[in-house]
C-alpha cells in the first residue's frame, strides 16, 4: 500500500515575526537548516528516500503556488499537485479536501497529512513510526503520532494511551488540552500520555466517513470546493464561495476527540519540535551578529548586523524593516505584537 503525503502549508507563522510574513511565512525561511521548513518536510516523506511514499500534495496559502513550486522545484520535487485555499480555514477542512482528492486519484493509498513547519531531525526514525500506524489505518483508524516528552512542556497538547492496538500502536483514550506545569510532570512521569504532533495517517473513506459524521458541513463544503476548484498557474485553486463557507475547526476537535476509532503510534523518539516561535529556533552565527558578555540569547538577523552586550534571555531579530526584541520566556507574545501592528494599520509590516 503506498502512503500519499499531503503537506498542509497555509499557516501564518505569527509568532515568528518579523522574518515570517504574509508573503513569506515561516515555513518557507530556513530556520533550522540550510533548506525550508517545506523543503525538509516534503524531502522527509519522498519517493527518492523511500519507495513507499508518492510525491506530495502541497495545501497551500492562496497567494503561495508560485513559492511552493519554486521551493520543490529546488529540491527536485516535482508535487503531484498544489491545492491553494482561498482562505484559511483551519485542518479539517484541509483534511477532507486531501481525502477528496486522494479518493479520485488513488483510492487505496494512506494519507500522511502533515504540517509543513515541524522539524524531525531523525526522518527514518519517522518513516518507521508511520509503517508502524500502517495497520491500524488499514483497519479505518484516524491515526496520530505522539512524541516522546523529554520535560514537562506547557505549550503542548498531549494523548493519552489507551488499549494496544499492535506494537507501539494503541487507542487513543483521552486527549488532554495544554496544561500547567505540575500537571505536565505528572504526565512526564506515568509513562502513558505522549505530545500531540498534529501529524496524522487515514484512509480517505475512512477520514470522510468520520467527517460526515462529526462535522458535515466541513466535509460537504470542502468537497465540493475541491470539484468546483480549477487549475490557475501552477496550482489548482479551490472555489472561493464554496469554501469560504465551510466552518472552521481543527481535525482534533471536529473528528479526534468524537470519534470511537482514533489510535496513536507512541512514542515516537525521532527528534521532533515544532516550530511554532522563536525559543525553538537556534541563534545565528556569522559575521553578522557580535556579542560580547551575552549569553543565552536567539539572535537572528536577514541584513543588518546585530551587536548585542551585557544581556542575556533575549530574542533579538532583525530584518531590513524592523526589530523584535523580547524575553525568551515572552516567545508566545510575538503573535499579540502583531495583533498590534493590525490595529495599527501597519499592513507594510506584516
Amino acid at each position: 500500500m503506498k502512503i500519499q503525503p499531503v503537506i498542509m502549508s497555509g499557516g501564518a507563522g505569527t509568532r515568528l515575526w518579523p522574518m515570517s510574513r504574509r508573503a513569506h511565512p515561516k515555513q518557507f525561511l530556513n530556520l533550522v537548516t540550510d533548506k525550508s521548513m517545506l523543503q525538509e518536510t516534503a524531502l522527509r516523506v519522498s519517493a527518492v528516500v523511500d519507495v513507499n511514499y508518492l510525491e506530495p500534495v502541497i495545501i497551500a496559502g492562496g497567494k503561495h503556488g508560485a513559492i511552493v513550486s519554486e521551493q520543490l522545484a529546488e529540491v527536485e520535487i516535482a508535487p503531484r499537485e498544489i491545492i491553494l485555499e482561498p482562505c484559511a480555514r483551519n485542518t479539517a477542512a484541509v483534511a477532507a479536501v486531501a481525502a477528496a482528492w486522494v479518493a479520485s486519484h488513488d483510492q487505496d493509498a494512506l494519507i500522511l497529512l502533515m504540517p509543513a513547519d515541524h522539524h524531525i531531525a531523525d526522518a527514518e526514525k519517522f518513516r518507521d513510526a508511520v509503517s508502524k500506524g500502517m495497520t491500524a489505518a488499514e483497519k479505518g483508524f484516524i491515526a496520530t503520532f505522539g512524541i516522546k516528552a523529554d520535560h514537562p512542556h506547557t505549550g503542548y497538547g498531549y494523548i493519552e494511551t489507551g488499549e494496544t492496538i499492535s506494537d507501539s500502536v494503541y487507542k487513543v483514550a483521552a486527549f488532554k488540552e495544554k496544561p500547567d506545569r505540575e500537571t505536565a510532570k505528572s504526565y512526564l512521569e506515568d509513562g502513558r500520555h505522549y505530545w500531540n504532533a498534529g501529524i496524522f495517517l487515514f484512509k480517505a473513506s475512512a477520514i470522510l466517513k468520520e467527517l460526515e459524521t462529526h462535522a458535515p458541513k466541513i466535509k460537504a463544503s470542502a468537497v465540493e470546493a475541491l470539484e468546483k476548484s480549477v487549475m490557475s498557474g501552477v496550482a489548482r485553486r479551490l472555489d472561493e464561495p464554496t469554501f469560504a463557507a465551510c466552518p472552521a475547526n481543527s481535525i482534533d476537535y471536529a473528528v479526534m476527540e468524537k470519534t470511537d476509532n482514533a489510535a496513536i503510534v507512541a512514542p515516537v523518539d525521532a527528534g521532533w519540535t515544532d516550530i511554532g516561535s522563536w525559543s525553538e529556533v537556534a541563534s545565528q552565527s556569522g559575521d553578522n551578529i557580535i556579542t560580547v558578555n551575552a549569553r543565552d540569547n536567539i539572535i537572528r538577523t536577514s541584513g543588518p548586523v546585530v551587536a548585542a552586550t551585557g544581556v542575556e534571555n533575549l530574542i533579538i531579530v532583525a530584518t531590513d524593516d524592523a526589530v523584535l526584541i523580547a524575553r525568551r520566556d515572552n516567545a508566545q507574545e510575538v503573535k499579540v505584537l502583531v495583533e498590534e501592528l493590525k490595529q495599527r494599520g501597519r499592513e507594510d509590516l506584516l
